[in-house]
């Protein structure tokens, strides 16, 4: 995941990611296809975690609220450049 996967190249670490139970905030630029986040030294997380990179919150995870303020931007645009490369996956409820 980077910009050409619709992550704004000009997030800052006030967004981050969902992994192993714990916030993960971003750590320098958005990269083409990567982007870095700090596990910090305590964590759990381990290749294959699931990583959630936004959520409705009520887990901990990020919200897209989140995203589009450390992004100077509105919440629409996050999710509506998410590229096709990205599967989605759509909880029922």
């Amino acid at each position: 995941m980077g910009y050409a996967d619709g992550i704004p190249r000009n997030t800052n670490n006030s967004a981050g990611v969902f992994v192993a139970g714990k916030r993960a905030p971003l750590l320098g630029r958005v990269s083409m296809d990567q982007f870095v986040v700090d596990l910090g030294l305590q964590s759990t997380a381990k290749t294959g975690d699931e990583v959630v990179i936004f959520g409705d919150g009520s887990a901990g995870e990020y919200t897209i609220d989140e995203w589009a303020s450390a992004a100077s931007t509105i919440n629409y645009e996050i999710v509506t450049r998410i590229g096709p490369r990205v599967p989605r996956i759509y909880p029922r409820g």
